[in-house]
């Protein structure tokens, strides 16, 4: 288990890339238009009358939120140009 996060926190070194980086930004672009879908639908689902308990601005902080994370993980760790 530990050598696990070793090699995933090394994905973030600089220089340092997964192995298929198609793969993976093929990745992040689905993951980031489930996000978008998943937001859309709340907002009409929402417009149609249904009522979440939770309110506007907390919708938006975590879809943005969830966008911001996977975008910048898989940006490190998909390009050997960027690290920290």
């Amino acid at each position: 288990m530990i050598k696990k996060i070793k090699a995933a926190m090394l994905l973030f070194k600089r220089g340092q890339v997964v192995a298929d980086p198609a793969k993976w930004k093929n990745r992040q672009i689905t993951s980031t238009m489930i996000v978008g879908l998943i937001y859309a639908a709340i907002e009409v689902a929402g417009a149609f009358g249904y009522d979440f308990t939770i309110d506007q601005a907390s919708i938006d902080a975590i879809a943005v939120g969830i966008l911001a994370i996977v975008n910048v993980v898989f940006t490190f760790t998909t390009s050997d140009k960027v690290g920290v």
